[in-house]
């Protein structure tokens, strides 16, 4: 039998450059269940951007709900290219309607980088419960929540939402529109697809991955029209 380890020394453990002694601790840590949730709620506010990922990942494979706000505030863990925050939102969307009344809180009153994470892991979870205060968000002040918005809101109730998401074509951010364009390919709709032309050419994004992106869409437009599915 392996020797039980006090959480704290485990947590210790996950700031080490040997990656599968971290994988270890982790799984450790998963091992002592409820009684390592407090511990590692506290790792999520650790220096160690790694330690930070590591505590979110043993939670969610944990389970235990009392962990929920500390896993909402890691949604604003930009360091490492958002590491942390992307590990937050996919374990979040694993505790599907559990999760559901904090992150829409979490979609209405956080910050900008927390809202559009938030609103991104209630499309995937979805609900028909979500589609009024979704709708809502399209008009939201901030560009990337009424992106996201779209973006749940079409994951969410595909065609029928078509006519909520198509203002967003006229949105007066660029990356508004672009992503509104996307979301209607989603569910099926051509409407985006003078939009998509203009993504194609934007000459301040020319030599990003815009145009691939941009021509993946309208090819999909372009089968939608031959097979005879294409919506307005």
């Amino acid at each position: 039998m392996s020797e039980q380890v006090r959480p704290e020394v485990l947590i210790s453990r996950l700031t080490s450059s040997n990656e599968s002694w971290r994988v270890d601790a982790e799984t450790r840590l998963v091992s002592l269940g409820d009684a390592a949730v407090p511990s590692l709620i506290g790792a999520l506010q650790h220096a160690h951007p790694a330690v930070r990922i590591h505590a979110v990942h043993a939670l969610s494979r944990i389970g235990n709900r009392l962990a929920l706000p500390a896993m909402i505030s890691a949604l604003a863990d930009t360091e490492n290219n958002s590491a942390g925050a992307i590990a937050a939102e996919k374990a979040l969307v694993s505790w599907g309607e559990d999760a559901k009344g904090a992150l829409l809180k979490a979609s209405l009153t956080g910050s900008a980088h927390v809202r559009a994470r938030a609103l991104r892991a209630l499309g995937k979870i979805g609900g028909d419960d979500l589609e009024p205060p979704l709708r809502a968000l399209i008009a939201d002040p901030l560009p990337g929540v009424r992106a996201q918005a779209a973006a749940a809101l079409a994951q969410l109730c595909g065609a029928r939402c078509v006519e909520a998401i198509r203002p967003l074509l006229g949105d007066p951010d660029k990356w508004v529109r672009y992503a509104a364009a996307e979301a209607l390919v989603q569910v099926g709709s051509a409407g985006g697809e003078r939009v998509l032309q203009q993504a194609r050419e934007d000459s301040e994004e020319e030599g990003s991955y815009l145009r691939f992106w941009a021509d993946d869409l309208l090819d999909q437009i372009a089968e939608l029209r031959r097979t005879g599915r294409a919506i307005a």
